[in-house]
């Protein structure tokens, strides 16, 4: 799915909408399993670095410069190249989307 949106074969409407389904499946297996506290499944993200980096402004990422993070995982490290801030909220929408398909609470990663 994210291949896809990348290659521009999925409009980032359509991308939105699937990674919306993928979360509420994830709800929804968690409560069936009775778990109290749930998570939003982070289908939207590839690399938690690479994923938040992507979102700042400051850092850029080299095309083929993949390094070994761990076991047989692979991430292109981002590079500073200027002051790094936040232009926009990174993971807020997706938590919402969460916390929209359940009464119980939902833990989220780094909400900005």
């Amino acid at each position: 799915m994210r291949s896809q949106y990348k290659k521009g074969n999925l409009t980032e409407s359509e991308y939105q909408q699937a990674i919306d389904a993928h979360i509420a499946y994830c709800i929804g297996l968690q409560e069936g399993m009775g778990m109290d506290v749930l998570v939003h499944g982070e289908f939207e993200r590839s690399d938690m670095v690479e994923y938040f980096a992507e979102r700042l402004e400051g850092y850029t990422f080299t095309v083929h410069g993949w390094v070994q993070s761990y076991g047989s995982r692979y991430v292109r490290p981002p590079i500073i190249f200027g002051d790094i801030s936040r232009p926009q909220s990174m993971t807020v929408r997706e938590f919402k989307i969460a916390q929209s398909y359940t009464s119980k609470p939902v833990s989220s990663t780094l909400e900005f």
